[in-house]
C-alpha cells in the first residue's frame, strides 16, 4: 500500500524504505561513531578512522533510520544533528587522510633527512631492526662509502606516513655509519615500510620509492623485500635436521626422549659436527604434546 508524502504524492513503502530511511540510517550510524575518530590514532593510522566511517555506515544502510522520505529526515533538530555529525565524520576523516599522505609525509622526511645527514657508510645488513639489531657483528651484504653514491641512496627514501606495526624484527637491516659509530639502526618491513631508531612507528613508503628501494635490493643483493633471511632459512633447515636426529636416536635408546645434551654425545661419538646455529643462536629441545621434538632457536626470527 502506498503513502503519501507532504506534497501529497504517493511513495511506496519499498521505495521509502531502501532510500532515504537507509541513507538516513548510515548518517545515524556514522553521527554514533563520531566521537571514535577523536580516539583512533588517524595521524598515524589514516585507514583507521576510515574502516571506522565505512563500518558505521554499513550497519547504519542495514539498519534504516525512522524518516520515510529525505525531507522528513530534516524536521527536527536530533535529525538535522545526525546530518550534520555525519558530514563533520566525513570531513574529519578526510583531513585524516590528507594530513597522513601529505603533511606527515612531509615531516616524516624532514626527520629521516635528519637523522641520516653527514653519514659516510651505508651499510645493508643480514640481520633485523630495532629488536635486537647487532649493526656490528651481523655480515653485511653491501656497503656504500661513496659520497655520491650515498645520497642517491638516501634520496630513495620517501614515505607517505605510518603504517601500522609488526611484530616481527624486518629484514634486511640498514645501518647509517658517520665517524665509525652507527648512528640510525633501521629494518626494511614487508617491503613496504621502514623502521627507524629514533622515529616511531613504522614509516610506510611512498609507491614510487617502494619500488626504487625494492629495485635497489634485487640488483645489489638479490634480494627480493619481503623474503626470509637467508640465514633463518638455513636456521630451519638446521633445526629440522636435529628434529629428525632426535627421533633417530630415540629408536635406537628404547623409545627413551633423548635430551640435547644426550644428542650432542651421539654426533661426538659418531665423529660428527652438531648443527651451528647461522644466525648465533642456542638450539633447545623440548617435546610436543604427541610426544614429537620440538626444536627451538633463541636467535630471534629475521623477517
Amino acid at each position: 500500500m502506498a503513502t503519501e508524502n507532504d506534497d501529497g504524492k504517493e511513495v511506496s513503502p519499498q521505495r521509502s524504505k531502501g532510500g532515504a530511511r537507509r541513507w538516513y540510517g548510515a548518517a545515524r550510524g556514522m553521527a554514533i561513531a563520531f566521537p571514535i575518530v577523536f580516539l583512533l590514532p588517524g595521524f598515524a593510522f589514516s585507514y583507521l578512522p576510515l574502516g571506522a566511517a565505512v563500518v558505521s555506515a554499513l550497519i547504519g544502510w542495514m539498519v534504516p533510520g525512522r524518516p520515510h522520505t529525505v525531507k522528513n529526515a530534516w524536521r527536527t533538530v536530533g535529525e538535522s544533528f545526525v546530518w550534520l555529525a555525519a558530514a563533520l565524520h566525513l570531513a574529519l576523516v578526510a583531513l585524516w587522510l590528507y594530513l597522513a599522505t601529505g603533511l606527515f609525509g612531509f615531516l616524516i622526511d624532514k626527520n629521516f633527512r635528519s637523522a641520516v645527514k653527514d653519514a659516510d657508510r651505508i651499510v645493508i645488513r643480514d640481520g633485523g631492526g630495532l629488536c635486537h639489531s647487532k649493526p656490528d657483528k651481523e655480515p653485511s651484504l653491501f656497503e656504500i662509502t661513496n659520497k655520491a653514491e650515498i645520497a642517491a641512496f638516501n634520496d630513495m627514501f620517501k614515505f607517505s606516513g605510518r603504517t601500522m606495526s609488526c611484530k616481527c624484527c624486518g629484514y634486511p637491516g640498514i645501518d647509517w655509519w658517520r665517524d665509525g659509530q652507527c648512528v640510525v639502526v633501521s629494518a626494511l618491513h614487508h617491503g613496504h615500510a621502514l623502521r627507524i631508531s629514533g622515529i616511531g612507528g613504522d614509516l610506510r613508503f611512498t609507491i614510487e620509492s617502494r619500488r626504487r628501494v625494492q629495485e635497489w635490493l634485487e640488483t645489489h643483493c638479490g634480494l627480493t623485500p619481503g623474503d626470509n633471511s637467508p640465514r633463518y632459512r638455513r636456521c630451519i633447515m638446521a633445526r629440522a635436521r636435529i628434529e629428525s636426529e632426535v627421533l633417530d636416536l630415540a629408536k635406537t635408546n628404547d623409545s627413551k626422549k633423548p635430551t640435547m645434551d644426550d644428542l650432542r654425545d651421539e654426533f661426538k661419538k659418531n665423529g660428527k659436527e652438531f648443527p651451528a646455529c647461522p644466525a648465533g643462536g642456542e638450539y633447545s629441545l623440548t617435546y610436543g604434546e604427541d610426544g614429537k621434538p620440538v626444536v627451538k632457536c633463541s636467535a630471534p626470527r629475521h623477517d
